[in-house]
């Protein structure tokens, strides 16, 4: 039997006396009744109208067995029964109201959340001319709404999760039935089983931890902030995981071809898409290598540069008090702070931060006699080739500045020994059996027609054949 006023005095010093919990006091057929809250994290009309009033009006139905309640609250959140007050409390912290019945056994709980979220609205790094524009938000509850709506199928299934000591942070596994890999399915199932960690804040933490490799620089999770984009992932035979609190869904397994895909590429003309995807490759392939080439070629291989160019570059160079190597790295800092400056800056200056500082700095630098007009049309051209990919920013400009090291060490030589090191490194990886650059290595020639040429949806009418999936046939077109 529960004693009201010893049993809240206990809730009380079980929260710590936290001032954002709320009592309300009822009494009914002179029996005294308590709701406990937290503000501003219920919808208050839910508890009013729900709760309060079918109690009032019923209250004396209920006895000694709480669970009477079940016929009595006019709500249509779900209505739990416990026993314990420890779980009584965990559902109380994620948004329940806490109901309480002097001299009767167990606690009952109402989830009746309304704390306010972000509107549904186009993700900033995701926008498209063509296409849906809905985006996902910090709430789990309207990202499975967005999903569910594009699968009215009873074989898209969402497993529940819970993790953090102190978090207590939401997960669900996402998948669909009869297409994805049950392996898959049952390996990332286990993996999120046994995370013990204090607290998940954003859905990168979880990312982090599903990693095969930790202290790698390549990423080895997809993500996305779209829900048609991810229908598209599903539909491959992919395991979404959405984290309470992230507008980020990750998607596993993760093959770095995806990243070289845009939102708006399902939705366009395939020659106009492969068009774009090759123009995707060359901007990332001279973002990394042209810093590391142009030193190279100063400070060693100059005479394989045609003469003409090789006079432009001296002329360019001439009075230059640094080396080619501190030149290219004052450069490449010189534009990472900008950009970093840039993105923390109020709105309404990091615009213009951004384009007159670059152009500031970089004349004055120049005119000044610091550095070459050459070195910081290069450092340009490579920060902003390396934006075609926005995903792998960060892991192509480690490579870029490693290859500038490389180049003004060993040469045009070194570039070519480590670049094939990369290759190979990356060529070993895999993400939940499924290789990392495929359908590259191992090449497999099916799943070439949706990798950098993009080939009609009519003659795409089997899965990638990299996931290793049963269910194969994704479209049965006749004529």
């Amino acid at each position: 039997m529960i004693v009201l006023e010893t049993e809240i005095k206990k809730i009380k010093k079980a929260l710590n006396y936290s001032t954002d919990l709320v009592e309300r006091r009822l009494s009914v057929e002179n029996r005294k009744v308590a709701l406990l809250y937290l503000d501003g994290m219920i919808d208050v009309k839910t508890i009013d109208l729900g709760i309060v009033e079918p109690i009032i009006r019923n209250g004396a139905l209920i006895k000694e067995d709480i669970t009477a309640l079940d016929g009595v609250v006019e709500t249509s959140e779900k209505l739990e029964f416990f026993s314990s007050r420890k779980d009584a409390l965990e559902k109380l912290l994620t948004g329940g109201s806490l109901i309480l019945f002097d001299n009767a056994k167990g606690y009952a709980v109402c989830s009746a959340q309304g704390f306010m979220s972000r509107p549904i609205m186009e993700p900033p790094v995701s926008s498209v001319i063509k296409g849906p524009r809905e985006g996902f938000t910090e709430s789990f509850k309207t990202n499975i709404t967005l999903i569910r709506r594009r699968f009215p199928n009873g074989n898209l299934v969402f497993k529940s999760f819970t993790v953090g000591r102190y978090s207590k942070t939401h997960l669900e596994l996402c998948y669909i039935k009869g297409i994805a890999n049950r392996k898959v399915v049952n390996e990332i199932e286990r993996k999120l089983k046994k995370i013990d960690i204090d607290g998940i804040i954003d859905a990168s933490y979880i990312a982090k931890l599903l990693e095969d490799r930790k202290y790698s620089i390549f990423k080895q999770t997809g993500s996305t902030e779209k829900p048609d984009i991810l229908a598209s992932k599903l539909l491959d035979g992919r395991v979404a995981i959405i984290v309470d609190g992230s507008p980020t869904v990750l998607t596993l397994p993760f093959m770095i071809i995806e990243d070289f895909y845009d939102s708006e590429d399902f939705y366009r003309r395939p020659i106009r898409t492969s068009v774009i995807r090759v123009m995707r490759l060359l901007g990332v392939f001279f973002a990394i290598f042209l810093p590391g080439m142009f030193v190279a070629f100063q400070s060693h291989q100059y005479q394989l540069l045609p003469l003409k160019l090789l006079v432009t570059i001296i002329n360019s160079t001439t009075g230059i008090p640094f080396s080619p190597v501190t030149e290219m790295l004052i450069a490449l800092v010189l534009f990472e702070v900008l950009g970093e400056a840039s993105v923390r800056m109020p709105r309404f200056l990091g615009m213009a931060m951004s384009v007159v500082g670059g152009i500031i700095l970089g004349e004055t630098a120049v005119n000044a006699g610091l550095l070459s007009s050459l070195t910081v049309l290069i450092t340009a051209l490579s920060s902003i080739g390396l934006y075609a990919i926005p995903d792998e920013v960060g892991t192509f400009s480690i490579i870029r500045l490693i290859l500038v090291f490389v180049g003004a060490s060993l040469g045009t030589y070194g570039i070519l020994i480590v670049s094939i090191v990369i290759c190979v490194y990356v060529a070993c990886m895999e993400s939940y059996g499924v290789p990392y650059l495929a359908p590259f290595a191992p090449l497999v020639p099916k799943d070439l027609k949706n990798s950098i040429i993009k080939l009609s949806m009519v003659d795409l009418p089997e899965r990638t054949s990299s996931m290793g999936l049963k269910n194969k046939i994704r479209l049965k077109y006749g004529k």
